[in-house]
């Protein structure tokens, strides 16, 4: 147990990961301070769009930032991300103040290219095992919160819950196809701000027809409910992203059945073709014998949250 050593954490406020995060720092006993970072949506993306706004999005993130630090005395950053902070920012930091600093990403480097920030950092890790290996960096997979003891029947065969993004509604639509004919309980959820979708449906007059939008985040509660019922979890990564996502990883620390589009899981220590079907999203083909057996999975404790905590802080 470390005492008295006081952590800055930067980190978006994505779902709440980041209190989970904090929670299990400080039962290793830290004293952390969390300043937020920018969150990926259509806020970031908006304001990415023009140079000057963005710079001065930015400016307030960062100007918080150096005032926590200047009167902080902190033994330790953790950075999460990083968006909305510059190359210049990152320089004075490492200037400035000698504690060790650690980068994580949960971000593929399609989607966030990070490494102009890196070398500002003493220690680099990334979710993403191509990007670790094209990098030289260390590869850690994302966490999950542990185990959900109270039993909840289980009813739903398969379960979606997830943001629109590229081809998720084509490829639930095949699935929906399999499940009806299989005769296969089903719950797809796919929120898009209410206001985008009428955007992208009158403005840009794009074709959207699907019974699965939802235009209000599912709640923590409501989220945990729907994945204690369910017996398989369709997972459908980014086309441009490779590292697994929270909902792979969730998924196997709960022992659920996963379905996924990402075939680098296959790479996996944990990888058990009894319990992952890998699909391919340009021809999606389900196998009827996946959902007789169940097996446990192996080697996941280490990516259970305090224990994930201890491999970031390696």
């Amino acid at each position: 147990m470390i005492q008295n050593k006081k952590i800055i954490f930067i980190a978006p406020s994505y779902f709440n990961y980041h209190e989970l995060i904090i929670e299990n720092l400080e039962k290793n006993g830290f004293s952390v301070d969390f300043l937020e970072d920018i969150n990926s949506g259509f806020l970031y993306t908006l304001f990415s769009k023009s140079a000057f706004v963005f710079k001065k999005y930015k400016e307030s993130f960062q100007k918080k930032a150096l005032s926590k630090l200047k009167n902080g005395n902190y033994d330790l950053m953790i950075v999460i991300g990083g968006k909305a902070f510059d190359l210049e920012f990152w320089s004075y930091i490492k200037d400035k103040y000698d504690f060790k600093k650690i980068l994580y990403q949960w971000d593929s480097l399609k989607n966030f290219d990070y490494r102009g920030m890196s070398h500002f950092f003493d220690v680099v890790k990334t979710f993403d095992s191509v990007d670790a290996k094209n990098q030289e960096i260390v590869y850690l997979p994302l966490f999950y919160k542990g185990k959900i003891d109270s039993y909840v029947d289980e009813d739903i065969d398969l379960l979606f819950i997830g943001i629109w993004h590229s081809d998720r509604i084509e490829i639930l639509n095949k699935i929906t196809e399999y499940a009806n004919v299989n005769n296969l309980k089903f719950c797809f959820k796919v929120y898009y701000p209410r206001y985008m979708y009428l955007y992208l449906v009158y403005v840009k007059k794009c074709m959207m027809p699907s019974n699965f939008f939802i235009f209000k985040t599912v709640s923590t509660e409501l989220m945990t409910n729907y994945y204690q019922r369910a017996k398989c979890i369709i997972d459908i990564n980014h086309p441009d992203q490779s590292g697994l996502t929270m909902r792979t990883i969730e998924t196997i620390g709960r022992g659920k059945k996963l379905i996924t589009t990402n075939s680098h899981i296959k790479q996996e220590s944990f990888y058990n073709d009894k319990m992952i079907q890998v699909i391919d999203r340009e021809n999606i083909v389900l196998n009827n014998g996946f959902f007789e057996l169940k097996e446990d999975y192996n080697n996941i404790e280490r990516l259970e949250i305090s224990n994930w905590i201890n491999e970031l802080l390696k």
